[in-house]
């Protein structure tokens, strides 16, 4: 009942005041009690070791009033309109994947914790005539988890848990649909994870999405944002391949890595450098 209290307080919270309380956690959580602060400066410290100290700072300040804005925002998406989501939310490529249904084919849809990726995942379906599917880490409480699942999983928008991710695969092999995850968390297991150098420092990625583009023939394709302003995103899908057979699927997890690379170095401070990215070790 809490959680749906708090949905409900911010369903009828203006975005200015949205944002003055975001400014407020700002001050508190990092300036006064300092949450992960020494994570992500060892993240941005070894991620960007020609920056000047200043200029590190500079792009971890800007991380942390992202990461509240997002948060905030995650809480007024439950609440949101598909109108007012597409206007705050644009697709910059609204052709894919719906050329690649039009095919006959499935698309995967790959990004990272970058930008505004829970409004993004809310219009996918928006831009396609298929079922989207989005693979989702599963929320620790499980009322919690069914609400957002029950909240978002509209406009033939459909949430299935990462740990099912074989089954839903599987159960979409015989017709189109377009999936959607994010494949940047540090995997459980390092040993089966595949190993790239990913900025400036070995780094393991999630073997999964390349491998069932490459076992189920499905195009890979990689989604981008770009911040405009204060609750206003712009979203870019672009093709890594629609010939994932034609490469290993080591050699796709680089392509997508690579892209992911290209779009944090142009703006650093909108991926998720608060979490725990190189706690394994090859």
């Amino acid at each position: 009942m809490a959680f749906r209290f708090l949905v409900l307080l911010f369903k009828w919270m203006p975005f200015w005041f949205l944002y003055r309380l975001s400014d407020v956690t700002y001050w508190i959580v990092y300036k006064i009690i300092g949450y992960r602060k020494k994570v992500v400066r060892q993240n941005l410290a070894n991620a960007f070791p020609q920056k000047t100290t200043a200029e590190r700072i500079l792009i971890e300040k800007k991380f942390y009033r992202h990461l509240f804005d997002i948060l905030l925002e995650g809480l007024k998406g439950f609440t949101l309109s598909m109108e007012e989501l597409q206007k705050r939310q644009q697709f910059m490529t609204p052709e894919l994947p719906q050329q690649i249904i039009d095919k006959g084919k499935s698309a995967i849809i790959v990004g990272g914790h970058y930008g505004n990726w829970e409004w993004g995942g809310m219009i996918a379906s928006t831009h396609t005539s298929s079922d989207v599917v989005i693979l989702y880490a599963p929320i620790k409480n499980s009322y919690i988890d069914q609400y957002v699942k029950a909240s978002r999983s509209l406009y033939n928008t459909y949430f299935w848990s990462s740990p099912k991710a074989p089954r839903a695969f599987k159960a979409y092999q015989d017709q189109v649909a377009t999936f959607v995850l994010i494949a940047d968390q540090s995997p459980s297991n390092p040993k089966r994870a595949h190993w790239l150098s990913f900025l400036n420092q070995d780094t393991p990625f999630l073997k999964g999405p390349a491998s069932y583009a490459f076992n189920y023939d499905i195009p890979l394709l990689f989604i981008d944002f770009e911040r405009i302003k204060r609750g206003y995103y712009t979203m870019t899908i672009s093709v890594i391949t629609e010939t994932p057979r034609n490469y290993t699927p080591e050699e796709l997890t680089t392509m997508y890595a690579q892209k992911l690379e290209a779009a944090i170095i142009k703006c650093p401070e909108l991926w998720l450098w608060s979490h725990r990215r190189w706690k394994h070790s090859r």
